[in-house]
């Protein structure tokens, strides 16, 4: 199952497998972020694509990041979605989450999950789904976002040439909490968009599941690891995402 987009509206469509596998075959999807030695697993739920070459002039489809649908859960940029497309996500996700599961037990139990922090209750929502299935806690609050300033303080340390360090200056505009996406993916390696808490890190919890709810360079699931194994050495860290990257 797909998605058909019809203006603003985003459906879960059966007859094909255009921008979103919704469907049980196929998922969950299983990418790999990093470089090894430290490369880690990214289970996603629902397996993103690419804008198929007949949709490409379609004013209504994205180019590049192409998950309409979170837009639509989201209720973000005028984007919405049916009660029969959720419904079809939902009898799917308890399926694919279990086959998720039983991939993961072959080499881990895990202590607890670990949401990224997020400016909408998907990422707790789906981390609650998750732990429901595997049975451990939701750690939250673990971690924070940086705020526009820290990532004015991080871009002033990077070595850019001039015109794209503007280009990025002028995207961090205001104060408050940082929003990765307004940052272009190809440059969100350069900053650390999240802050770890570790004293909301229980004794004894090593085998870490961070929680997503799209990944996109994972970037930011990459920086937050990082952050964790300099307070949990020998951690064992993997992470989950509602959608896969493209």
């Amino acid at each position: 199952m797909g998605l058909t987009i019809k203006g603003n509206k985003v459906e879960v469509d059966p007859t094909h497998n255009q921008l979103l596998n919704t469907g049980v075959n196929g998922n969950p999807f299983v990418q790999i972020i990093g470089a090894l030695p430290d490369e880690m697993y990214v289970y996603s739920t629902f397996q993103r694509h690419m804008t198929p070459r007949s949709l490409s002039r379609d004013p209504n489809i994205k180019r590049g990041d192409n998950c309409h649908l979170i837009y639509a859960l989201k209720k973000k940029d005028k984007w919405h979605t049916t009660f029969g497309s959720v419904r079809h996500l939902r009898r799917n996700f308890t399926e694919i989450v279990a086959k998720m599961k039983e991939d993961t037990d072959k080499h881990v139990t895990y202590d607890a999950l670990i949401p990224m922090p997020s400016g909408h209750a998907i990422s707790d929502l789906y981390a609650e789904r998750i732990a429901e299935i595997y049975g451990c806690p939701v750690l939250n609050g673990v971690f924070t976002k940086i705020t526009v300033q820290d990532a004015r303080q991080q871009l002033a340390r990077v070595n850019l040439p001039v015109p794209e360090k503007k280009k990025l200056q002028n995207r961090l505009q205001g104060n408050g909490l940082l929003s990765i996406k307004v940052i272009p993916t190809e440059y969100r390696y350069l900053f650390t968009a999240v802050t770890l808490q570790p004293s909301q890190i229980p004794a004894g919890c090593e085998k870490i599941l961070l929680v997503d709810d799209l990944l996109a360079t994972g970037s930011t699931l990459l920086a937050a690891r990082d952050q964790l194994l300099t307070v949990i050495p020998d951690a064992f860290i993997d992470a989950t995402c509602l959608f896969s990257a493209v």
